[in-house]
């Protein structure tokens, strides 16, 4: 009997025994064995704070086949995968949209900084007083109509480029921000896998 399984590159618990229908995707024509197989025990974290595994997915495969030593496993995802343990948290809402309003600010005000710096690297504020005296024939007095478009427009840029504005999304196209992260995200994944399969830490069939 075949057994097709999909275990997921990275998952995160809130309890510390880990059984195979918290890890994968699992498809087998007998449901009875397929109950059977979600419910068997992987793994067991010791009691203490945040912790992360690495299993080797024919550690997956020999835990299937103490169920039934017949069964064909086919595996369609990943060779290896992390398990993230969380403790649950009961966070006050202070403490929540505090976090939210301190990201609000960084993200602002770094934006902010790094966009005066490279108006004033590039000089646009004397490109601006040039193009406005050689238009209008005379030099500028403050703010003019040249700042208000570029202000508008870098405005509208960034809208479109990060395809976010509040709650609103203009496609359903990921962000660049969302890529970044499920890129770094993977690079860590990667990174942890290999350091656990040098150091000998990783749970496989011969640990």
């Amino acid at each position: 009997m075949n057994v097709y399984i999909k275990v997921e590159e990275s998952v995160c618990i809130d309890h510390k025994e880990i059984k195979m229908k918290d890890i994968m995707s699992l498809y087998c024509t007998d449901k009875d064995m397929e109950q059977q197989i979600k419910n068997k025990s992987i793994y067991h974290f010791i009691d203490r704070g945040n912790q992360r595994k690495c299993f080797s997915v024919l550690k997956v495969i020999e835990k299937i086949k103490e169920v039934d030593k017949t069964l064909d496993v086919i595996n369609l995802g990943p060779q290896d995968f992390i398990v993230y343990y969380k403790k649950k948290q009961d966070e006050s809402k202070i403490m929540h949209y505090g976090k939210i309003l301190f990201v609000m600010l960084v993200a602002f005000f770094g934006a902010s900084f790094s966009i005066m710096t490279y108006n004033t690297d590039v000089g646009i504020e004397e490109l601006f007083y040039n193009v406005y005296e050689m238009i209008m024939g005379s030099a500028p007095n403050g703010p003019n109509l040249l700042h208000v478009s570029y202000t508008i427009g870098l405005a509208i840029g960034i809208i479109i480029f990060f395809n976010h504005a509040g709650k609103i999304k203009l496609n359903d196209d990921p962000t660049p921000f969302e890529v970044q992260m499920r890129l770094y995200e993977r690079d860590v994944n990667d990174t942890l896998m290999i350091d656990a399969g040098r150091k000998e830490e990783e749970e496989d069939v011969d640990s």
